[in-house]
C-alpha cells in the first residue's frame, strides 16, 4: 500500500467534505462568523460583510470542493486497484496537481469574488 495515496485521498476527501459543509451552511444562511473556517480576514468584519463575502464566494467554494473530490478519487483509484509503483507515482502527482487547482479555486477565486462583493481590494 502506498501511504502517499492514502494521505492524498483522505486529505482531499476531507477538504471536499469541508467545502460541501461550507456551501450548505452558506446557502442556508447558517454559516456563523468565525476565525477558523471560511474566508480568512472577514471574521473581523461585520456580520453583513461576512455574509456578503461568503455568498459571493460560495460558487468558488463549490468548485473547489468538486475539484478536491476529483483529486481524492484519483488517489483512491490507486488504492482500490493496488497499482504498481510507477502508476502509483503518476496518480500521486496527478492527484496533487488537481488538488492544487482546488486550493487555487478556493483561495484565489473565492477571495477575489468576496473582495469584489464587499468592494475590498
Amino acid at each position: 500500500m502506498n501511504y502517499l495515496l492514502v494521505v492524498l485521498s483522505g486529505g482531499f476527501g476531507l477538504g471536499a467534505i469541508v467545502c460541501a459543509i461550507q456551501v450548505i451552511l452558506i446557502r442556508a444562511n447558517r454559516f456563523p462568523r468565525n476565525p477558523y473556517l471560511g474566508l480568512q480576514g472577514y471574521s473581523r468584519e461585520s456580520d453583513v460583510t461576512w455574509t456578503r463575502a461568503h455568498e459571493a464566494a460560495a460558487p468558488w467554494i463549490f468548485r473547489a470542493g468538486i475539484t478536491a473530490a476529483a483529486a481524492s478519487v484519483l488517489a483512491g483509484i490507486g488504492l482500490a486497484f493496488r497499482v504498481d509503483f510507477e502508476t502509483s507515482d503518476t496518480l500521486s502527482i496527478m492527484s496533487g496537481l488537481v488538488g492544487a487547482v482546488a486550493a487555487g479555486l478556493y483561495l484565489l477565486g473565492g477571495h477575489d469574488a468576496a473582495a469584489r462583493a464587499t468592494r475590498r481590494r
